[in-house]
């Protein structure tokens, strides 16, 4: 099991954190991505080794439960490992934890593989990645496709993709989404109560020039949908937070 997890050390750094001195969603995002990047590549199904056959890795979901969110100059560890591949997905996980190996969170993604020309998904057939897979425990529940709510949605900010946006495949860079998502909240918000779970889907590409709109729906006084639509309305990305 020891090859099949990848394990990776890090100090948070002080201008990773926000006014509570806590490491921000977005930048723990990009850890976990930066992780499954280290995780693939030494095992030679990462960017490198499948750009080389036009194909490329696409996050389409994830779901993050954080006990307690790391401060600035604390040593964590991530651990990540493949949970299951199937036909046009693959499951990977992780494990946040401190420096006496306490847990801090845990994370569930689901990715695909694109063809970088069609941007179309390509069969996980693959028999190095499914060698792989790991039967690790991540006690949290996975993203499940979002239900419909009568509750009345508030258009709280309207932006266009910039080129600071964008990542290596030319769309909304995945960090860039929960960005814009948690600043749906208000500081006062963040004052009184910490995310305690984070779900996002990423339902559709969104490329630089594109104006998006954020919408806010709460459904509890802790549970709120954050809704990303085009100007042809459709979602683009869709989250579910709780507050805690």
């Amino acid at each position: 099991m020891k090859e099949k997890v990848g394990e990776y050390l890090f100090k948070i750094r002080p201008f990773e954190v926000d006014f509570r001195n806590k490491l921000t969603l977005p930048l723990l995002i990009n850890y976990l991505l930066n992780v499954a990047g280290y995780h693939a590549d030494a095992r030679g199904f990462g960017m490198e080794a499948i750009n080389k056959n036009k194909r490329s890795w696409v996050l389409s979901r994830v779901s993050i439960e954080m006990f307690n969110f790391p401060q600035s100059n604390e040593d964590i560890k991530i651990q990540t490992w493949v949970e299951n591949v199937m036909k046009l997905f693959t499951l990977r996980n992780f494990a946040i934890l401190d420096k006496e190996e306490k847990i801090l969170g845990y994370a569930k993604t689901v990715w695909a593989m694109i063809d970088t020309e069609t941007r179309k998904p390509v069969l996980l057939n693959d028999e190095k990645l499914q060698s792989y897979i790991c039967d690790k425990e991540c006690p949290i529940e996975r993203t499940i496709k979002f239900a419909q709510t009568n509750t009345e949605s508030q258009l709280v900010e309207t932006f266009r993709v910039k080129y600071s946006d964008i990542d290596i495949n030319q769309h909304l860079n995945s960090s860039k989404y929960v960005e814009y998502i948690i600043d749906a909240f208000s500081l006062e918000e963040f004052k009184k109560k910490e995310i305690m779970r984070f779900e996002v889907e990423f339902v559709e590409e969104c490329l630089y020039g594109e104006t998006l709109h954020l919408y806010k729906t709460n459904v509890t006084d802790n549970d709120f949908l954050v809704d990303l639509k085009n100007n042809s309305g459709k979602s683009v990305c869709k989250s579910k937070i709780r507050l805690g």
